[in-house]
């Protein structure tokens, strides 16, 4: 009897495509590696793993620095760690790989860290980013390997955190594509939300916090309502929900506003939408867009982050720059006059995501990227039975 290799997965407080990416990379996992997922305590992502019969270590981890938080979930990893005697520990975005990534060092632990999205804000102050890219640089320097998202954010670590590229391994994320076929779906879910059935859906699902540009959103719906008969569907929650809600209330467009929160079946929402927008203003390479496309339906967005890695202007979709309005309002007007590129942006859009963005494709990239640092002499005869197998 081979032994699994013990990989350790810890992730950050997240309510959105992180925790997609680490549900994902679960289902193809499991059958090689015994897998722990270490995740904020009481999290909605706990409660998904755990209905799932998958194993987690809670931590009081939290998205803000706190040192008495913060110690304490290095302790519980450290700990953790040396008690269960892990081969790996792999961290998903910059507050998890802060804790996991010295816990791993101190416990003589190999580790990776998955960048999601970038760690700088430009409304920060100079020395602020300049010391996130010097605790970044230092870091670095006993991790493993760094995986990005996207090539965007690859060149971004490192020019900014001056990481060596030879570190840095892009993955781009994956879904599973047939989990998002409108053909298995056999209800109105227009009816669900109570969306007049003439009204065209321009849809977004996206938490609500400031990086997602969504009062931009609510800027172009103002040029739009009127002049034609959309509708905006805003899936998500998040800490800007209530301010989000009180705009369209102040701008008498509320009733051709639908919140519908958090959406236990996603697949439910993009089939109410027509056309989908994300109007972030910083990206790593998001799931919304790739579940949206998957699922044939035309895409406008922000030209940030990743986001060019996926569309390819006027092809798949229209790419827009964050923050203007009036050239979002201006594509999704052209696609709301334009019903057969709406077709043929969701056709091609469809086939992009199924020809390059497949889950069984960012996980097998990353199994190997496992393999290549799990080269203990026990593995040897564990990985030759592994290509076996195979």
């Amino acid at each position: 009897m081979f032994q699994k290799p013990k990989l350790l997965q810890i992730v950050r407080p997240t309510e959105g495509g992180i925790g997609r990416h680490i549900i994902t990379l679960m289902g193809g996992l499991e059958e090689e590696f015994d897998v722990t997922i270490a995740c904020p305590q009481k999290s909605v992502l706990e409660d998904i793993l755990v209905s799932e019969n998958i194993k987690t270590l809670p931590l009081p981890l939290g998205s803000e620095i706190s040192i008495k938080k913060d110690c304490a979930s290095f302790n519980i990893l450290r700990k953790f760690m040396l008690r269960e005697r892990v081969h790996l520990a792999h961290a998903h975005g910059a507050k998890a790989a802060l804790i996991a990534r010295p816990a791993a060092l101190w416990a003589g632990v190999p580790s990776i860290y998955t960048v999601h999205n970038s760690i700088f804000n430009e409304n920060w102050p100079a020395w602020k980013n300049n010391m996130v890219a010097v605790v970044e640089h230092i870091l670095s320097w006993p991790t493993g390997c760094i995986l990005t998202v996207s090539n965007a954010l690859g060149q971004e670590i490192i020019y900014r955190e001056r990481i060596s590229d030879s570190k840095i391994k892009v993955i781009h994320n994956g879904i599973h594509f047939t989990s998002f076929d409108k053909s298995n779906l056999q209800h109105n879910f227009k009816e669900k939300w109570k969306i007049p059935r003439n009204r065209t859906v321009i849809g977004t699902v996206a938490r609500m916090a400031p990086q997602k540009g969504l009062s931009v959103l609510i800027e172009a719906a103002e040029q739009l309502i009127g002049i034609y008969n959309v509708h905006f569907m805003i899936v998500g929650d998040g800490p800007l929900r209530e301010n989000l809600e009180g705009k369209t209330r102040l701008s008498s467009i509320n009733d051709y506003f639908t919140f519908t929160g958090m959406v236990k079946d996603i697949t439910q929402a993009y089939s109410a939408m027509d056309i989908f927008v994300l109007p972030s203003i910083t990206e790593g390479l998001p799931f919304t867009i790739l579940e949206a496309m998957s699922f044939s339906l035309p895409v406008v967005a922000t030209s940030v982050g990743g986001v060019p890695e996926i569309i390819k202007h006027g092809e798949y979709g229209f790419l827009v720059p964050p923050g203007d309005h009036k050239e979002l309002a201006s594509k999704i007007a052209y696609l709301i006059d334009c019903p057969s590129i709406r077709s043929e942006f969701g056709y091609r859009g469809r086939q992009r995501v199924n020809d390059k963005f497949d889950a069984s494709k960012m996980i097998g990239e990353t199994k190997r990227i496992y393999y290549n640092l799990l080269k203990e002499p026990s593995f040897k005869t564990y990985l030759e039975y592994r290509a076996n197998q195979n």
